[in-house]
């Protein structure tokens, strides 16, 4: 038992390094790169995408690792077809509706926002998180609600990931932004964990975003 016990404290706390490593990695690298040509080659919208696309890789490179682990597959769809699109399209609908009524911080985003940031969120979290928290937690969160436990585990680390935009938004929205990151982030990665598959999180993770950024 205390073997099991530390198992799992050390998968949680290499989910958490994780999170923070990754607000870390991008901005390291860019310290090697020629950031003001980049900036004037490229324009605000150009060098930000770039910098989505630098933090793509470590992430890529985690699920790349272990793949089926990862989702990285088409995953099982049979039976469970019709269930994912409805998943998929709340969360959409929702967001169309919800995000008007707010601040609208994310407005007018770059192109990188809502296309190659969200492919690489998900490949951390609905990914290769998802699927170390599995082995280490398995099983539901309880026997009569059929959610398993890395689904609640998972969204708490994409919400802790949202934690320092405290520093460059408005606390009354970041505040807000926690909560739906935790309640949107589990409730898409149900389709995780009835496909296997990380695409239709990353589609829909997509089709937020980008209502977020007209």
């Amino acid at each position: 038992m205390p073997d099991a016990s530390r198992g799992k404290a050390e998968t949680v706390l290499l989910g958490v390094v994780l999170v923070a490593a990754w607000h870390a990695v991008p901005a390291w690298a860019f310290r090697f790169l020629p950031r003001r040509e980049l900036f004037e080659a490229l324009g605000e919208s150009g060098y930000a995408t770039l910098y989505d696309g630098v933090a793509l890789i470590m992430p890529l490179l985690l699920c790349v690792g272990a793949p089926d682990r990862s989702g990285l597959s088409l995953g099982r769809w049979h039976g469970h077809g019709l269930k994912v699109l409805g998943i998929c399209l709340l969360a959409i609908a929702l967001t169309g509706i919800v995000y008007p009524f707010t601040s609208r911080p994310f407005s007018g985003a770059h192109i990188g926002a809502w296309l190659v940031s969200p492919l690489a969120q998900d490949l951390l979290f609905t990914g290769y998180l998802y699927g170390v928290l599995g082995c280490s937690f398995p099983g539901r969160i309880h026997e009569r609600i059929p959610i398993d436990r890395a689904i609640v585990l998972t969204a708490a680390l994409f919400a802790l990931w949202h934690v320092p935009n405290f520093w460059g938004m408005s606390a009354a929205y970041v505040s807000f932004q926690l909560v739906y990151t935790f309640v949107g982030g589990a409730w898409v990665l149900l389709t995780r964990q009835l496909t296997g598959s990380i695409i239709p999180g990353v589609l829909t993770h997509m089709g937020v975003n980008f209502i977020a950024s007209i």
